[in-house]
């Protein structure tokens, strides 16, 4: 049975991923927006929920509202609302003029664009608060009850490469209770992990999938740790070797997806590893793995 300290991390995690999926619903309502009434300002920021974005969108909004603003006040926004200096905020009112002038010449807006245009950067930044209080309480939660066992078991799954803070108490909010769990397998059929085949009366399907009969959520994290674990860094180097080569290997003759899912299976196997043997993770070879193993077996022998 799960403490009330794993559920309140449960309930406090599925908040949090429900308050992403709509705020990620109402960014792309703001570019879809923003793509009929003034699409050149899309490409102007790296993304267009940086602070900066949407505070100038809030105040001007309107393409003939940043031409005829006055420059200085354009700039001192920039500069208030960005951690870069002058030059920066020159470069980006200069951008911002050239495709408000773009926008003038080729595009078109309506007076309901503009308030959707402000209605959704209000939810997005009240789901910005919501979504910063939420971590602020699991970080509290943790906090407080780090001399716990389940605690300890979010520390432990932390030192997976690729898993930080949210992803360990996501995974062990939706974990509950570990001692409920003695095999890998049963993990897999928790996390709807494991493979399925559809049947209806005597139809009998080919195709095998992932059941997903279990914790979206978790899969969700498990999936990310899956592409942080074969994917390479900035220099090419390998973020888990060891994964990585057994990803391309399953690549050369699987779907990727199918690979994706062997890889899946092995984080799992290595996450249950973690908490059974209750020692941080270590990136091993196959081979050094067997030697381990041979090695504890003849211990357990002698």
């Amino acid at each position: 049975m799960p403490s009330d300290l794993a559920l309140n991390c449960r309930n406090l995690c599925r908040e949090y991923y429900d308050l992403m999926d709509n705020r990620s619903a109402y960014v792309n309502k703001l570019q879809g927006e923003l793509r009929m009434a003034f699409s050149q300002y899309l490409g102007i920021f790296s993304k267009i929920t940086t602070n900066t974005s949407l505070t100038l969108l809030d105040i001007y909004t309107l393409p003939n509202a940043f031409i005829e603003a006055d420059k200085q006040e354009i700039i001192d926004t920039i500069r208030s609302t960005a951690r870069f200096g002058l030059t920066y905020a020159n470069s980006k009112y200069k951008s911002i003029i050239q495709a408000a002038h773009d926008a003038n010449e080729f595009g078109y807006i309506l007076g309901s664009n503009i308030k959707r245009i402000r209605l959704y950067i209000g939810f997005i930044r009240k789901y910005d608060e919501e979504i910063k209080s939420i971590l602020a309480a699991m970080h509290e939660l943790v906090h407080t009850n780090e001399d716990t066992d389940f605690v300890k078991q979010i520390h432990l799954i932390e030192t997976f490469k690729g898993a930080g803070f949210l992803s360990a108490v996501t995974l062990m909010g939706e974990i509950g209770d570990f001692s409920a769990f003695s095999k890998p397998k049963q993990l897999f059929v928790y996390f709807g992990l494991d493979p399925a085949v559809k049947q209806s009366g005597k139809f009998e399907g080919t195709k095998i999938q992932m059941s997903k009969r279990g914790s979206s959520i978790a899969r969700r994290v498990i999936h990310t740790l899956t592409l942080q674990s074969i994917s390479v860094s900035r220099t090419g180097e390998a973020k888990n070797p060891v994964l990585r080569d057994y990803y391309l290997e399953k690549y050369k003759s699987k779907p990727k997806l199918v690979a994706m899912g062997a890889v899946s299976h092995k984080v799992c196997n290595i996450l249950f590893a973690i908490l059974r043997d209750k020692k941080p993770f270590k990136i091993i070879t196959p081979q050094e793995h067997i030697n381990q193993y041979n090695a504890t077996k003849c211990d357990i022998a002698g």
